[in-house]
């Protein structure tokens, strides 16, 4: 009879140390697959995922005045900003903020191109559009298109754009913006703003983390 007892006091100890143990192991696995969700839905927070837009052909023209479509963009990860040159504010400081991401990660992601879209195709001439995307840098790829056309990316990506004609210096409000585009030519993601360049290089290494995983 004693022994029975010696041996409950001494198991009761016992018991409570290993379901205290079993506790803690399920508190840090629960920790650690809530640390892996929500690194997850920060890799993916601005994805077009499950079901990303495939970008059809379309046709348009680039600042040298060269046929520009699904073929210049086959293949690559592409940063597209639409906007106008007669910006006062947000175009200048968005494609400056792309100068910055793109001088960082060019040498890493061979595969980047900046483009920019003009939503003011009247105004921003082939010429006027290669002299504005330069200044940001050499290889930044200056778009134009017929508004009319509905295969144009700025229909198929669904930009909305609205002109304040009240005089020839008329402002035009557009979104400010950049989608991503991957290599199979689709519509992956939507950075909002306000755009900082150490943001937009953590959200594309892990979009495109991502992405390569899925593929």
């Amino acid at each position: 009879m004693l022994t029975k007892l010696s041996n409950s006091k001494f198991l009761i100890p016992i018991m409570a140390v290993l379901v205290i143990s079993a506790a803690g192991l399920g508190f840090y696995i629960s920790l650690k697959q809530s640390q892996n969700r929500l690194e997850q839905n920060t890799a993916t927070q601005d994805l077009f995922w499950p079901n990303p837009k495939q970008i059809n052909d379309f046709s348009s023209k680039d600042y040298d005045n060269k046929d520009f479509g699904l073929k210049q963009m086959s293949g690559k990860w592409s940063f597209v900003f639409f906007g106008y040159t007669n910006c006062p504010d947000i175009c200048p400081i968005t494609m400056s903020v792309m100068a910055d991401v793109y001088q960082k990660i060019v040498d890493e992601f061979e595969n980047i191109q900046i483009m920019f879209i003009t939503v003011d195709p009247e105004r921003d001439t082939a010429n006027k559009l290669s002299s504005y995307v330069s200044y940001f840098h050499k290889d930044f790829i200056g778009i134009h298109s017929e508004l009319e056309n509905e295969n144009n990316l700025i229909k198929q990506i669904g930009i909305a754009y609205f002109y304040n004609k009240e005089d020839e210096k008329y402002l035009v409000d557009h979104s400010a913006s950049i989608f991503i585009i991957d290599p199979k030519m689709r519509l992956i993601a939507k950075l909002s703003p306000p755009h900082q360049s150490e943001t937009i290089i953590d959200k594309f290494k892990n979009i495109k983390r991502f992405i390569d995983e899925k593929n």
